[in-house]
């Protein structure tokens, strides 16, 4: 057991040697039954003892019991805050320490009252954003009235492209059935682009042939409005090859059909047997009759169904600004409430920090300051002192949990865990 003793705990120096002698005095039998020497009092730190060496001391005493652990630990935690008082030098430094954190404490609730300033003004300027946009709908609103130039154009446009999309109906119709169905007596290109009797033909030949020459116009009039909303909804560049490639797949659909035409007027009318070229075709008055009947034609529609869409909304632009408004509006409020967050937050923490520079002055002028790391430690070399005797005195593990557990709850208790 002295071997065990001596080589288990080893406290520093001479008092180490001391303390070990005690424990080993506390497991010696007394065969003579003479009265063993009265230990001193475990609730009483020796002079130059350290806090692990008490807390081995106190344990063997005890018998490691975990009853009397929370009182031992009161008493450790009663002579560190005692040393801590009577320690002058140590005191001055607490009070350093205190003051420089609470300059801390007070620079960084400066640093918060500037960023509430910050966000106090950016709530007012959304807020007068907010009145300023309602009260430009009230003003349009009071001013209602229709455009009636963008009407007139309107108008105007709206019965000019219906006009030129029925004149491109007739056109597509009859240019395509004397291309793909007519016959070969054609005597020129308006016999062919204006032939009255195509309808009734074409029906005459059945159903498929009829609803191909109805829907050959709907591919023009789709292509035309395809070109429009590409100038609506495109964007740099891009729309521009897009309109530009529909323009050309339509020029080259109509040269296809004139191609078509100006060759039986040709054949028609020329007896000779030399093959009808591209060359020929584009000498031919027939051939570009066709082209600015068809394409010209299909462009200016295009052009004057974009015009009128564009006074259809400008008839109605104080509806668009409004919505534009409103969609400000929106945004703002949106925009309001999160700063309103930012707000809450940053008030939150200027009020923590005046809580903890409060609580810091209170500690400061009752001049009750106390080095919580320090207490911790004690505790701790005191503790860690509890378990060695508890180690030496084959103590078993579930004995050792209950001791911590004990340690863990006074230290909740006091508050520096």
């Amino acid at each position: 057991m002295e071997e065990v003793l001596d080589k288990s705990v080893t406290p520093s120096g001479t008092q180490s040697q001391g303390m070990v002698t005690r424990l080993k005095n506390l497991f010696q039998t007394n065969p003579s039954n003479q009265p063993l020497t009265q230990p001193k009092q475990t609730n009483i730190k020796e002079s130059g003892e350290t806090y692990h060496a008490w807390g081995v001391r106190w344990g063997g005493n005890a018998g490691a019991n975990h009853t009397a652990l929370s009182p031992a630990l009161q008493s450790c935690y009663t002579q560190n805050v005692n040393e801590q008082r009577n320690n002058q030098q140590a005191q001055q430094k607490i009070q350093t320490q205190l003051k420089s954190k609470i300059e801390s404490l007070k620079g960084k609730r400066q640093e918060e009252e500037l960023k509430l300033e910050t966000q106090n003004r950016q709530k007012e300027r959304l807020n007068e954003e907010i009145k300023s946009c309602q009260n430009k709908i009230h003003e349009i609103k009071q001013n209602d009235g229709t455009n009636i130039m963008a009407k007139v154009n309107f108008i105007i446009g709206t019965t000019i492209t219906i006009l030129l999309a029925i004149y491109l109906f007739v056109f597509y119709s009859s240019a395509s059935f004397s291309a793909f169905f007519g016959n070969a007596n054609i005597t020129s290109a308006g016999q062919a682009i204006l032939d009255s009797h195509c309808y009734a033909e074409a029906a005459a030949n059945g159903l498929g042939e009829l609803l191909f020459i109805l829907l050959m116009p709907v591919i023009f009039l789709g292509l035309g409005f395809l070109i429009h909303q590409f100038g609506e909804s495109g964007k740099g560049g891009a729309k521009y090859i897009k309109i530009t490639a529909l323009y050309l797949v339509t020029f080259i659909f109509d040269a296809l059909l004139a191609f078509e035409i100006s060759q039986k007027v040709y054949e028609y009318t020329v007896l000779s047997n030399t093959e009808y070229t591209v060359s020929m075709a584009i000498n031919s008055p027939n051939f570009w009759i066709v082209i600015f009947s068809g394409f010209v034609a299909y462009v200016i529609w295009g052009l004057v169904f974009d015009f009128t869409l564009q006074h259809f909304d400008n008839m109605n632009a104080h509806t668009k600004e409004i919505e534009v408004l409103e969609d400000k509006i929106r945004n703002a409020k949106l925009n309001v409430d999160k700063v309103e967050d930012n707000i809450s937050k940053i008030k939150m923490n200027m009020n923590g920090f005046d809580t903890e520079i409060a609580q810091l002055t209170k500690q400061l002028q009752e001049n009750n300051l106390i080095d919580t790391n320090e207490l911790k430690r004690a505790l701790s070399d005191f503790f860690s002192g509890w378990l060695a005797y508890m180690s030496l005195a084959a103590k078993s593990q579930a004995e050792k949990d209950q001791a911590s557990e004990t340690y863990k709850s006074f230290l909740n208790q006091i508050q520096i865990a």
